[in-house]
């Protein structure tokens, strides 16, 4: 039988448990209440000059007139953003430091590695989807080739040449994809981001890459060193409609990738910073001139709400596992 004074000492521990809980409560309202109150920091999981980089850079100018307080862009490359992703998911809940990742770390990286120091799942929470991407394939102007069959016929002549670099998740399975499919064995070579790894086919050091069409830019046109054989989107781009899809270029269905953007917030942090971080991203996203910034880079604005992005991480998770089994690739 449980003596009364037993039976006090628990209402009294219990009062106490309830009592710090409902101070703790209170703080972390107050403290969503006052936020921003100091300099937020974007993690970004690929160098500087990347595609993710350069729209960072576009919502972080957005976020800090929005929020009245500094935004600094934090890249922290390699290891596929595992780096990135792992700082991120162990920052402290508070709004101070958020996510600005890709498919690469959110739903590809599952399918890539045996292991991963975080869970895209449980240790974020989701605040917006910003876009989809498509990808060029690239090779240096002075290649001779001229389309994807020649690109092919060049790789199979010159097999100790045959190699293509990438810096994401989207450029390394689409590569794998279109050597399975067009029976080449080239060796991927992986770089901390895709400036280094242009800057490499440039030089005649790599035959080809995939590039997003937000980092292409700076490559392509008259002035640039690259020029595209073919986009990863399942239709042209009014941007550049004279390059083939990949299924136009090879024949072969299921060719078709998109990487996209998102933002995230470790897991814990407060609905109601969540939601203040959702509305400002979305009056920059909903801009005229970040929508024409956009359409620039040949991407789709993809604006949603935390549950919408939820559910779209775990299809993602789900496609990705299986777009990277059909190219053969192996988890390290």
């Amino acid at each position: 039988m449980t003596s009364f004074a037993s039976t006090v000492r628990t209402a009294r521990r219990n009062f106490v448990l309830a009592g710090i809980s409902i101070a703790a409560m209170g703080f972390s309202v107050a403290q969503a209440a006052d936020y921003p109150t100091k300099p937020i920091k974007l993690i970004v999981p690929f160098t500087a000059g990347s595609g993710t980089d350069l729209i960072a850079r576009v919502i972080s100018a957005g976020l800090q007139e929005s929020l009245k307080t500094p935004v600094v862009v934090d890249n922290l490359p390699g290891a596929s953003g595992q780096i990135a992703a792992s700082a991120a998911a162990k920052a402290k809940p508070d709004g101070y430091s958020i996510f600005f990742t890709t498919n690469t770390t959110q739903a590809a990286n599952p399918s890539l590695f045996k292991s991963l120091p975080y869970d895209p799942i449980k240790d974020f929470a989701p605040i917006t989807l910003i876009s989809e991407t498509p990808f060029l394939l690239l090779v240096r102007k002075d290649m001779p080739v001229k389309n994807v069959k020649e690109l092919v016929a060049w790789l199979k002549a010159n097999p100790a040449e045959a190699a293509y670099g990438y810096g994401n998740s989207t450029g390394q399975v689409s590569g794998a994809a279109v050597m399975k499919a067009v029976g080449v064995n080239a060796i991927a070579v992986p770089y901390k981001g895709t400036p280094a790894a242009a800057a490499d086919v440039i030089g005649g050091r790599l035959a080809f890459m995939f590039i997003d069409t937000a980092a292409a830019q700076a490559f392509m046109g008259p002035a640039g060193q690259l020029r595209p054989l073919a986009i990863t989107s399942a239709a042209r781009s009014p941007l550049a409609p004279d390059v083939p899809t990949l299924f136009e270029a090879t024949g072969v269905e299921g060719l078709d990738l998109v990487s996209w953007l998102a933002v995230y917030a470790p897991a814990g942090t407060p609905a109601e910073i969540i939601a203040t971080l959702k509305t400002a991203i979305h009056q920059t996203t909903s801009s005229p001139e970040f929508a024409e910034r956009i359409k620039n880079l040949s991407s789709d604005l993809k604006n949603s709400s935390p549950e919408e992005l939820g559910a779209y991480t775990k299809a993602s998770i789900e496609s990705w596992r299986t777009k990277i089994k059909a190219a053969g690739i192996q988890p390290q």
